[in-house]
């Protein structure tokens, strides 16, 4: 099968951080560079998005790129949202209710503002953690009435017990797609929860239409739950070694620990036969 296409997840797939091995770079580049189309499909923002595609020569491409979990597709060439798929206001409102419900903390990233977020409440190791590393302003958001705006994403941390039954309620209102949080390593329960039909799945379908890409020409790295699906439906599903025996076995093939370069190991074995 000659593959045409490459999705690569970001955190615990292809880098750390912001921080890629020479190697992984140097791989990506070569597939770029002999006209292989790579597409970051990520559960960050396009702004945490951004240093990382210039580093591994997507934006000089003109790649498209996939965000919150397939919540928007941007191309950083033209500046330009090519599609997005966000909470709607009375989701969002909803959402905060019932968190507050649970006494769960709760980070919703704005639509309107690239560089806003709300939360219910300013205490907590998870919004302290998420405002450090996403750099955004986070709003206190006291009578979620108040609310006017749409998000892309939440991200939710508490109790497991309060966790388990907030995201019971949720689903018995909501068709939203639930995963394991790839954020945070604490003792609490971490999820990250986005809309109905907003998958790296769905998104990737849809990139792959443009380029007119069959599935089974693509080929998908990645190590959590939030790249589930993407793994299944990709001609080649291809799990990180650090990734999740229930991801592993899903997969069609598993690659090495994304710390010892386990992307370019990966594309030297199917594309530098």
């Amino acid at each position: 099968m000659e593959y045409k296409l490459i999705a690569l997840d970001l955190d615990g797939t292809t880098a750390s951080r912001n921080r890629i091995s020479k190697q992984n770079i140097a791989a990506i580049k070569w597939a770029l560079a002999n006209d292989i189309k790579v597409i970051i499909a990520t559960g960050r923002s396009i702004g945490a998005i951004r240093k990382v595609a210039k580093k591994l020569g997507i934006i000089e491409k003109q790649m498209p790129v996939v965000g919150f979990n397939g919540g928007i597709i941007y191309d950083f060439a033209k500046e330009k949202i090519i599609q997005q798929n966000a909470f709607t206001n009375e989701e969002l409102i909803t959402v905060f209710n019932i968190a507050n419900e649970y006494r769960i903390q709760l980070w919703a990233y704005s639509v309107a503002n690239d560089h806003l977020a709300y939360v219910n409440t300013n205490r907590g190791f998870m919004v302290k953690w998420m405002s450090i590393h996403t750099k955004r302003k986070r709003i206190l958001v006291k009578n979620s009435n108040t609310l006017h705006d749409q998000a892309y994403k939440f991200v939710v941390s508490g109790k497991k017990e309060n966790v388990l039954k907030f995201k019971a309620k949720i689903l018995v209102k909501y068709e939203f797609n639930v995963f394991d949080s790839s954020y945070l390593m604490n003792q609490s329960l971490n999820l990250e929860i986005s809309p109905k039909n907003s998958d790296k799945k769905d998104a990737l379908e849809y990139v792959t239409k443009i380029y007119n890409i069959q599935p089974s020409e693509v080929i998908a790295m990645g190590d959590s739950s939030n790249d589930y699906e993407m793994l299944k439906w990709a001609g080649l599903g291809i799990a990180m070694g650090n990734a999740k025996n229930h991801i592993k076995d899903i997969s069609d093939d598993v690659t090495a620990h994304y710390r010892r370069s386990g992307v370019a190991k990966a594309i030297n074995k199917y594309f530098k036969k």
